[in-house]
Order: C-alpha cells, then sequence, then structure tokens
C-alpha cells in the first residue's frame, strides 16, 4: 500500500476532478455530483437486466448534465465493435444495427484514445460539415468508460436544455458518474462470461442438447420435485437405429449430421419445460415432467414418426439410406431412484432393439 498521503492514480484523478468543479460553487457543485454517484451507484446495484442497467446509466448521466439527447455504447468483444444500447432523447431504434469501430468516428475515437472529449461549437471545429440537423446546438461532449484496462464503452452527449454549451465542469460531472458506470458494465460483462460458461459446462458441443452430466443432475431434481407435489414423470431413452453400420459406410462426418438433425428435432418435439439430452453416442434422454404411461407414449410416438418421416437425403448426401431411432419408455414408481428410472427406460429400449426396432415399448410396470 502507498504510504498515508501519498496520491496514486486514482486519487489523484479525484483531486483533479475536486478541482474542476470547486471554482464555480466550492460546496454545492461538489455536494451534487457526491450525491448523484452515490445515488447511481445504489441504482446499479439493483439493476436486473442489461436493459434496465444501460439504460439507468445513459438517462442518469444525461439528466445530471442537462443533455436532451445522449447514447451509451458498449464494447462487443466477439465484435469488436461499439454498438449503441441506450438512448436518450430520441428513439433507439434509429441506431440499432450501427456497430462502430475503435478509432472510427466521435465515439470509436474517444474510445480508442481513452480521452473525453468536449466540443464548445462543432461548427469552429468542423467548418467543412454543416451541423446535422438532428441537433438543436453545436455542443458535444463524450467520455469514455473503463474499468483498469477494460475498455467497456463511451457515453455521448448533446443539446444542453438550456441551449447554452457544455463546460468544463458538465465533463467533470460525467467524469465522475463514468466510474461507477463502468464498474457495472464490468460486472455485467463477468455476469455474462459466467453464463456463457456454465452453459458450455452443461451443454453437448456437437447436438446443443444438454449433456449427460447436466442430465444426471436434472434427473434426480425432478425426481425430488415429483415426489414432493405429487407429480407424474416419465423418461424416454431414444436411440438412433444402426448407427455403427451408418458412420462405417458413409463416414462420421455424415454421421454426425445426422444426429445434429435427430438432435434438433427432438427439441422441437417436446415442450419447453422438458429435459432434452444426449445420453452418450447416439443415445438420447428426454425427462417429461407431469407425464404419466398413456402421455409419454404419445410423446414417444411422435418423436418416432417424425424422425421416420423426415428426409434425411440432404444430410446423408446419399438417397435410399433411411435413419430411424427406438424409445424405452419407463414412469417413476413410488420407491424408484435415477438409476432404477433409467435402468428400466433402457431394459424397454432393448426390447424395442430386439424386437424389430424403429419402435417404442413401455417398461413393464409403468
Amino acid at each position: 500500500m502507498p504510504p498515508a498521503g501519498a496520491a496514486g492514480p486514482d486519487r489523484r484523478e479525484a483531486l483533479t476532478l475536486v478541482a474542476d468543479l470547486t471554482p464555480a460553487d466550492p460546496l454545492g457543485r461538489c455536494e451534487q455530483v457526491l450525491v448523484a454517484t452515490y445515488a447511481l451507484s445504489r441504482n446499479l446495484a439493483q439493476s436486473r437486466s442489461s436493459d434496465d442497467l444501460h439504460q439507468l446509466i445513459t438517462e442518469t448521466i444525461a439528466h445530471e448534465v442537462g443533455a436532451d439527447l445522449a447514447a451509451l455504447a458498449v464494447y462487443q468483444e466477439d465484435q469488436q465493435r461499439l454498438a449503441i444500447v441506450a438512448t436518450h432523447g430520441y428513439p433507439a431504434v434509429l441506431v440499432e444495427d450501427l456497430r462502430i469501430a475503435p478509432g472510427s468516428g466521435v465515439l470509436g475515437g474517444v474510445f480508442a484514445s481513452r480521452e473525453p472529449i468536449l466540443v464548445v461549437d462543432v461548427q469552429r471545429e468542423r467548418t467543412s460539415k454543416p451541423r446535422r440537423l438532428r441537433y438543436r446546438t453545436g455542443s458535444f461532449l463524450a467520455a469514455p468508460l473503463y474499468a483498469g484496462r477494460d475498455g467497456l464503452g463511451v457515453i455521448a452527449l448533446t443539446d444542453r436544455h438550456d441551449g447554452l454549451p457544455f463546460t468544463r465542469a458538465d465533463l467533470t460531472t460525467v467524469r465522475a458518474l463514468a466510474a461507477p458506470a463502468a464498474l457495472a458494465l464490468s460486472r455485467e460483462r463477468l455476469n455474462v462470461r459466467a453464463q456463457e460458461l456454465a452453459h458450455a459446462a452443461a451443454v453437448d458441443p456437437l447436438t446443443n442438447l444438454y449433456n449427460r452430466r447436466y442430465f444426471e443432475t436434472r434427473i434426480t431434481e425432478e425426481i425430488q420435485r415429483a415426489r414432493r407435489y405429487g407429480l407424474d414423470l416419465a423418461l424416454l431413452i431414444v436411440d438412433a437405429d444402426d448407427f455403427k453400420a451408418l458412420n462405417d459406410r458413409l463416414g462420421h462426418l455424415v454421421g454426425d449430421r445426422v444426429l445434429k438433425t435427430m438432435a434438433e428435432l427432438l427439441r422441437r418435439s417436446v415442450r419447453a419445460f422438458d429435459v432434452c439430452a444426449r445420453f452418450g453416442g447416439e443415445e438420447f434422454a428426454i425427462v417429461l415432467p407431469g407425464s404419466d404411461a398413456k402421455s409419454a407414449m404419445l410423446s414417444a410416438e411422435r418423436i418416432r414418426h417424425r424422425i421416420d418421416s423426415y428426409r434425411f437425403d440432404e444430410d446423408l448426401a446419399t438417397p435410399g439410406i433411411h435413419p430411424s431411432i427406438s424409445v424405452g419408455v419407463a414412469i417413476l414408481s413410488a420407491d424408484a431412484t435415477a438409476q432404477d428410472l433409467i435402468g428400466r427406460a433402457d431394459r424397454a429400449l432393448y426390447r424395442a432393439k430386439a424386437e424389430g426396432k424403429n419402435s417404442v415399448r413401455l417398461a413393464p410396470g409403468s
């Protein structure tokens, strides 16, 4: 830690902000910015969605400097571009498709340089270009939003309510409010990354269905829920018929395309709250909460028929080969564990295979 009284970068910046504010109003202006910064920090912590967060930042900063127009551009790491995610004073739909490269234009330049910009009259600085009709005045300001070395975005503001140019005190206010705004955007980015990692850990990369690890967690949860509320629960184990022969004849790339197509057909054949997973290899598992034997058999037959009637020729690039599935169905009994339920559905599947394939069988006692 630096010794007491030492001025690190953050402390020096804070002292600069205070110095910029105090000449005009030694107490009132500083108090106003302090209150606004505290209120923004508290409100940002309570934001429940990205859209709410973005709009709160934009509206708050615009209000504090009396700007009629404002826009918040956030850096999209995957596209390496800035996208305008919130506006004040004009419809966001006008700019929602705009993508700005770092270093391009005002927003891109402020983002790349990490330096704020304050223009008192754009006409004086750009005599070759007339002022755009959207704006009432020629004054605007823009400030970068950074957390450490991470570039997060830019806030831009134009047209003060009173028609006067923005001042250095206005820019200082924006810079003070930009600090909690940047921290909130950084937190949002980390949350998004965490969600992406959690999704990747739960999803099979080939079929984009849930993977077996996630399935094993969810089936236990669904069994507990079914028992707690006295609900029915069904399990379907689905297996692609003669898949090894298809792989051997046409190759693994074609086999992968068939599995992807089957997975998509399965996903479109079940309800939003059903759990559809790749169980392993060419096997899939589907948990059907609230389904008894009759409804589970109807669901299984619908899935089997949909795959049986699907034209796979484009996926196979070889006409005459028609993939099909066999399905084993089991219903949760009073004292069954997850492994018991899976075992019974698996045995029903083997019976469907043994009795001709492309069929559905219900486990005894279901």
